[in-house]
């Protein structure tokens, strides 16, 4: 009993803080969302789920917004995941200079998103950007692009660019997975006549379940609420083409001063979170229960 009392005396400060700053700010959020609260220190009157029917029946800018975020984030965690997973097996094969790839590949996890969306700000530039004078002086002049001032390829510059941030914690994630691996499984399938392709196709791949599920809540999460990418690469534009939900409740809440609004947009984007990421956990525990 001492012992479980000491237990809850050192987690009480962090159960306390976590259910204010985080469950509680939910709960206000929600309630906000139920208001029509539009001037800072005026209270909003209470409006029930109108804000949410209003996004949902007549606000277009809404369901184009729902659809170009789900988009980014299939693009993105449809890349991400197998291209981190292919080459935490090229490092677990022991590629050569596998240190220096190890860093390449990690760099980009240690650059802020403002400093990564200035570069690929600057390389997808139609004018001056490093891509298209590349091609000019390869002599490819005709196969330059407008990039980010494309309606159909803003939000494909901006995949490119959370890929290539984030794909390096996939790698990193995916090659722990991988290297738990236990070296007696993997030595019985290579006596039992296993390809090196078996070997990583029917062991060591399936055994990954645990760094996947990681892998793509992390992922999910940074793709549903990207905002810093997307605000300083393309601001939504051109038009609303690459216009996600984070940078849309950011224009609703703090330019067009509809706080109620903004806060359903926000509780939108969390019960989207929810509805894809818990059956994943209820399918996960109860295959760790069977």
């Amino acid at each position: 009993m001492k012992k479980k009392l000491e237990l809850l005396f050192f987690l009480l400060p962090v159960i306390i803080l976590v259910a204010f700053f985080v469950y509680g700010f939910i709960g206000w959020s929600f309630y906000t969302s139920l208001t029509d609260w539009r001037i800072i220190g005026v209270k909003g009157e209470f409006v029930g789920f109108e804000n949410y029917k209003f996004l949902f029946t007549r606000d277009r800018s809404f369901k184009s917004t729902l659809f170009n975020t789900l988009e980014l984030s299939a693009i993105f965690i449809g890349v991400t995941m197998p291209l981190g997973l292919a080459l935490a097996i090229l490092l677990d094969l022991g590629i050569y200079a596998k240190k220096v790839f190890r860093i390449i590949f990690l760099l980009p996890l240690s650059f802020s998103f403002v400093a990564s969306a200035s570069m690929w700000f600057w390389m997808f530039s139609p004018e001056i950007g490093v891509i298209n004078s590349f091609l000019r002086l390869l002599g490819m002049g005709n196969l330059a692009q407008p990039w980010i001032t494309s309606s159909t390829q803003s939000l494909w510059c901006i995949a490119i660019a959370y890929v290539w941030q984030f794909s390096g914690f996939a790698t990193l994630v995916y090659y722990s997975g991988i290297s738990g691996v236990s070296e007696d499984i993997r030595e019985a399938a290579r006596i039992d006549g296993a390809s090196k392709f078996q070997e990583y196709w029917r062991i060591v791949i399936p055994m990954q379940k645990p760094a996947t599920l990681t892998v793509l809540v992390i992922l999910l999460m940074y793709s549903l609420k990207v905002f810093d990418l997307v605000w300083l690469m393309t601001g939504g534009g051109p038009g609303r083409s690459s216009e996600v939900l984070s940078t849309l409740m950011y224009k609703t809440t703090f330019s067009r001063n509809f706080f109620g609004r903004g806060a359903s947009i926000g509780i939108v984007m969390f019960v989207i979170s929810l509805i894809i990421i818990l059956p994943f956990f209820v399918r996960r525990r109860r295959s760790d229960y069977e």
